[in-house]
Parts: C-alpha cells; structure tokens; sequence
C-alpha cells in the first residue's frame, strides 16, 4: 500500500524530532505505568486490609462505621487515582498527537524543522487539537454506552430465540462499523485541527467531509490500526497471568509501553498522510499553518491518491 511506504519514509527526513517525540512519549509513559503500579498494589493492600476486619465485625457497633469509613476513604482514593493516570496519560497521548502529526507533515512536504520551531508551533495551536480532541471523546463515548446494552442484550439472549440473537449480533457489526467511521473522522478532525484554523465541530464536520470518496482505504487504514492495538492488548493481557514472576511482569510491560508508543506516533503518520490523499481527491489546497503564518501547498500527493 502507498500510503503506508510513504508512513515509513517519512521519519528520514526528520530524524532527529522523530526519535525526541519517541522519547517524550516513552519516558513519560513508562514512569505513569511504574507509579500506578505502585499507587495501585499499594492502595489494593490497604484496602483489603480494611475489608477483611469488617466480615467478622458486628454491624450495629461503632468500631463497624469506624472501619467502613476507612474502606470508603480507600475506595475515594482508589477513584482519584484513576482520575490522574487517565488526565496524565490523555495529556501525554495528546502532546504526542500533535507532534507527530506535524513533524509528519513538514516531512511529508519535504521541509526541515527545528525543535525551537515545533514547541513555538505546540504553544500556539494547542488549544484547537485538545477541544477537538475533547469532542471525540464524547463522540465514541456515547457509541459506546449505546453499544454497551446490545452486548448485554446479547449475553442475556443466549437462552432465547435465534432471530433475538441475530438481530443483536447484526446491531454490535453496525456500531462495530459507526466506530470506525468515527474514528476516522475524528483523527482527520485532529489533523485538521492542528494545520487549519479550525477546532471543535467545525473541525469534526471538515473531518466528516474530506472522507468522502475515501471511505474505504479508510477504512483499511483503520483495520491496520486495529490490529496493531490488538496485538498490544494481547500483550498486555499477558502480564495478567498469574503464573509471571515479577521480573518477567515488568519486562513485558516495558516491551507493551514500547509497542504502544511506536503504535501511537505510527498511526499519526498514517493519519496525517491520509488527509493530504483526502485533500487531494477533492482538489483542495492545503494551507498549513507556520510559525510565520500560513503557506499554500500542492495536493498533488507523493503517493498515488488512488491506491490504499
């Protein structure tokens, strides 16, 4: 596929940035995971400290409430936590995001850059790619709290009739698809608002448009992504196994932290490259925003537009 031989031609030109947002994706990552592992065995032991007394307690006495309020105050605790590592890590997948996408993009268009030159960039768009960032969560959100009951639906239809079943398994396979459709639009969205002076809805309906006409390499594209997430999660899901010994669990989750990162900076370039290929099938100019102001590119693609 073209569009993925040009992905990997891509970090040559810019080496150097691409090896920085490697490292400030990674080492940030990985430090998140080894203090959540902490945070987390640490208030697990604590907490089933505090159940453990509570079965042998009468729960008309004092010292009852005394030690629910403890097991409470643990479990506010155990919330909180969860709330950091996901702001943390939305705050690293996101700077990723933005840097990746237009170190991509400079290279795509042939252009040297500097590092001074991509945090003057990052200070000064941030804010677009993060609201519209914002709005794709609550997107797929949403698709999945209406998926979430069909699942259930089809769990508790397992005893009933074969058309319920059907009908249920046919429903997951749409939603199944709406997701990738809007995912697709939401990463065209986050490329559009990093270089165009859009954000938000207007950013998701530029997304929305631009797929047009592309919605199949799309979503081959997103079939590759799906994959790759995947197989990080079947990776991941080892380090579940019981039968690991400590050692083993950490080296597994630094190989996971690896892959992931590659997987994340990977899928913005197949991303950014994509919406040059969706800029070009509509015959569109793109004006990328610099330092300096804007600047009017050809779409005519190093790649051909009509290949995958």
């Amino acid at each position: 596929m073209e569009i993925l031989r040009e992905v990997c031609k891509l970090p040559h030109k810019n080496k150097k940035i691409f090896f920085f947002i490697f490292l400030s994706t990674f080492i940030p990552y990985i430090l998140l995971l080894i203090g959540t592992m902490y945070a987390f065995t640490s208030i697990s032991t604590d907490l089933s400290m505090n159940a453990i007394p509570l079965m042998s307690m009468n729960p008309a006495s004092p010292d009852y409430f005394k030690q629910l309020f403890k097991v409470q105050q643990d479990g506010v605790v155990f919330f909180l936590i969860e709330v950091v590592v996901f702001l943390l890590s939305s705050v690293i997948t996101v700077f990723s995001m933005m840097t990746t996408i237009y170190v991509s993009t400079m290279s795509y268009l042939g252009r040297d850059l500097k590092l001074k030159d991509l945090f003057m960039k990052i200070k000064k768009i941030w804010i677009r790619p993060v609201v519209t960032w914002f709005y794709a969560i609550l997107m797929n959100t949403g698709l999945c709290m209406l998926v979430l009951p069909l699942i259930f639906l089809i769990i508790l239809s397992k005893g009933s009739s074969v058309f319920v079943l059907t009908i249920g398994i046919i429903l997951v396979l749409l939603a199944t698809c709406l997701y990738m459709y809007l995912n697709l639009v939401s990463m065209l969205s986050i490329v559009t608002s990093i270089l165009e002076d859009s954000y938000g809805l207007q950013a998701i309906g530029k997304g929305a448009e631009l797929i047009k006409g592309r919605k199949l390499v799309g979503f081959v594209l997103n079939f590759i992504w799906m994959i790759l997430i995947g197989l990080n999660m079947i990776v991941s899901m080892m380090n579940m196994m019981k039968i690991q010994g400590v050692a083993l669990m950490l080296l597994i989750s630094f190989c996971t932290v690896i892959f992931g990162t590659l997987v994340t900076i990977l899928s913005m370039m197949m991303y950014t490259v994509f919406y040059f290929d969706c800029k070009h099938s509509h015959g569109e100019e793109v004006e990328v925003e610099e330092n300096t102001g804007y600047t009017k590119v050809s779409t005519i693609p190093l790649v051909d537009s009509a290949l995958p």
